[in-house]
């Protein structure tokens, strides 16, 4: 008896440790969110999308596709394209009373949750307490995400990066148990990186697919690669209401233009040396060596690995046999390939390989393979620690690079804050409109995009005139939301009736109650509905009657119906 109380203190000391340990890794990374203003990052629309993103569910828009105020007012698809989760979320926090400035930051606290707990999940999971600590400090502190959050400010990325452990997490646990709650899991987690960055749902779900089969083999339950798949595809299906109109719908927008000079693909391949450079700088990424922002992979990390490489080359010296026969062997071979291919793909030496697969060029910066190459180097830490065989020098090589790896939250921090935050962070729609939409014109729809057409956008229209300006032809709105808008039409003579909307595929009209044809021959780009004479009541919609649109809602409710049906019996068993 004396002996299992003994046993349960030291288990209960060591869970407290954990928490305390957890929660300093938290506050390591999140400690310049508390300042009482915010900062500026290269991306600060993060403001005005989720001002954005509230307006339309205000509307009734769902799922937000519009955003009414981008396009200098004429509105673009926004949400249509560009990662609706983070700033769903956000908005959700924004409708609850907090102030913009406030539900970012909330969503920078929540990102770094998220990553905290999923990546001690896994590596609890995969090897004990220490590793959990390890993988968890290792990857929440990873330098790269400091680079997302308070240079880029790309969250979107950080957001989808947060789920990656809990992928590896459910696939593990279920491949082990056999519970349907892992499943659920790794639909969620899939579902939440598509929806946050498709860019790293690109990158990493391919690997993700490859750990399971490789997995599988090793534990030789290759039968459960089925469930696992379905859980995949369930996934993609789920997000089809998204990814399908964007992709069948891009080529309407002005997308691929950014695709060229700047910021073509070929200009932002990284080199070796990067990695190991410690210059961490709050500029921006070149042609060349000489970025003015950092790729290090953070000191802790690199001797994480080195350390590994020469732990498992001592004890191979050892004893051959039995460490190729050995679970942490295998999943640092898997591990470290995986590592080692994110990291070759960052480099120039893949570019045959972006040269010859276009949809790789989607990615745009090779350098964002080092999301998923961030979480593989952590994990190899966390396992690097259990190639010490003596408990003394186990305990001691963990703490020496726990608190190695603290020091990362250096890179926690802006370069500084604003002395006015509602100069970059404001939700106003008239500065949306006239300021940010300068920022932020990759999704105006095509015919507006020449230069003298965005020249002419940019000049104040007002919501609704006619081309002949007469005033024996009266128009009046009478309502003007973001995806629907109406107006009463007294004409004398014939005329076109102009909206300030620009004509995106999905938008459709009415007068008088029947669907009438908009003009689309318009050097600006926007509704135009040629009207006769008469009084007429028109009416402009955004709607889901394109193809793609269809085809995806169609495909996720499906979806939802099979995900409700196979685990909703597993919820109401274990209630």
């Amino acid at each position: 008896m004396l002996n299992n109380f003994f046993h349960k203190t030291i288990n209960f000391l060591k869970d407290y440790f954990v928490t305390i340990f957890l929660l300093i890794i938290f506050i390591a990374t999140n400690y310049s969110i508390f300042h009482s203003s915010f900062f500026h990052v290269h991306d600060f629309t993060h403001a005005a999308r989720i001002a954005e993103m509230a307006r339309a569910l205000d509307q009734g828009q769902f799922p937000v596709r519009w955003s009414e105020n981008f396009g200098y007012g004429f509105g673009m698809p926004l949400f249509n394209f560009y990662a609706p989760l983070p700033y769903f979320i956000g908005a959700i926090f924004f409708k609850m009373g907090f102030d913009v400035v406030a539900s970012i930051k909330i969503l920078y606290l929540l990102i770094s949750l998220v990553t905290l707990l999923g990546s001690y999940s896994l590596g609890r999971k995969l090897l004990g307490r220490w590793g959990g600590l390890l993988l968890a400090t290792a990857y929440t502190l990873a330098p790269y995400r400091a680079l997302n959050l308070f240079v880029r400010g790309a969250v979107s990325e950080a957001f989808a990066m947060a789920f990656l452990p809990l992928v590896i997490f459910a696939i593990v646990a279920f491949i082990k148990k056999q519970d349907k709650k892992y499943l659920l899991l790794l639909i969620v987690s899939i579902f939440s990186i598509i929806l946050s960055h498709n860019l790293t749902a690109l990158i990493f779900i391919p690997m993700a697919a490859l750990f399971t089969f490789i997995y599988l083999l090793q534990q030789k339950k290759i039968k459960l690669i089925w469930p696992i798949a379905g859980s995949f595809l369930l996934s993609a299906a789920l997000s089809f209401f998204y990814i399908l109109p964007a992709f069948m719908e891009k080529d309407l927008t002005m997308i691929n233009s950014i695709f060229s000079g700047y910021f073509h693909y070929s200009h932002h391949f990284l080199y070796i040396r990067q990695f190991f450079q410690d210059n961490w700088q709050y500029g921006g990424s070149a042609w060349g060596p000489n970025d003015d922002i950092s790729f290090f992979l953070g000191k802790g990390q690199l001797l994480g690995l080195m350390s590994l490489i020469i732990l498992i080359c001592l004890n191979l010296f050892r004893n051959f046999k039995k460490i190729i026969k050995s679970n942490l062997f295998f999943l640092s071979i898997v591990f470290g390939f995986l590592a080692l291919l994110s990291l070759v793909m960052s480099l120039m030496k893949s570019q045959i390989l972006w040269d010859n697969f276009s949809i790789l060029q989607y990615i745009q910066f090779p350098w964002r393979f080092l999301s998923a190459a961030s979480f593989f180097v952590a994990t190899l830490l966390a396992i690097s620690i259990y190639f010490t065989r003596i408990g003394l020098y186990r305990s001691l090589y963990g703490t020496l690079i726990l608190f190695l790896l603290l020091f990362n939250a250096v890179y926690f921090k802006p370069e500084k804050y604003l002395d006015d935050e509602n100069a970059l962070y404001y939700t106003d729609a008239a500065k949306i409109q006239n300021q940010m939409s300068e920022t932020l014109p990759d999704y105006i729809p095509k015919q507006m995009a020449k230069q003298e057409v965005l020249l002419q956008i940019n000049q104040k229209f007002p919501s609704i005139w006619t081309d002949s300006g007469s005033k024996n032809n009266l128009v009046e709105m009478t309502t003007d939301h973001g995806f629907e808008k109406l107006a009463n039409a007294d004409f004398r003579e014939a005329d076109v009736l102009n909206f300030k909307v620009a004509n995106f595929a999905g938008w459709e009209a009415q007068v008088n109650g029947e669907k009438y044809p908009i003009d689309q021959n318009n050097s600006l780009g926007n509704i135009r509905i040629s009207l006769p004479v008469g009084e007429h009541k028109v009416g402009i919609y955004f709607s889901e009657n394109t193809v793609s649109r269809r085809v995806g809602d169609a495909i996720s409710i499906l979806a939802l119906v099979i995900v409700f049906y196979f685990f909703y019996p597993f919820a109401k068993k274990k209630n």
